[in-house]
């Protein structure tokens, strides 16, 4: 699972996604999917952008990829497991082992967009 977990955040970083916010993108798309199971790819893109998603399409690869990775755990955890696991304020390592970003520090006035 960790492994898929790493590929996925390569797949994300190599499509042009900040590293610092893979966890919160894979957070709306796992409550996403959990409220809405029988979502399509379009309503999902859609949905994503309504909360803020816009510079970030996801296509079919990606969208199997995660599901994928995440398709047991939402059908057997709950959504508590997938806030436990990406609600970390570290950003979370690629499996290449390449430098992780820079944080980013933020206002407490500005809103994190999660």
């Amino acid at each position: 699972m960790k492994q898929l977990i790493k590929l996925l955040i390569d797949h994300l970083a190599s499509k042009g996604m900040e590293v610092t916010s893979i966890p919160a993108y894979i957070r709306n798309f796992a409550h996403t999917l959990v409220a809405h199971p029988s979502i399509n790819l379009q309503e999902l893109n859609s949905h994503l952008q309504l909360l803020g998603w816009d510079d970030f399409k996801l296509d079919n690869d990606t969208f199997y990829l995660m599901l994928a990775t995440f398709e047991p755990d939402l059908a057997f955890e709950s959504v508590n497991w997938i806030d436990h696991t990406f609600n970390s304020n570290t950003p979370p390592k690629l499996a290449d082992k390449r430098e992780r970003a820079p944080r980013v520090q933020r206002d407490n006035n500005t809103p994190s967009g999660e």
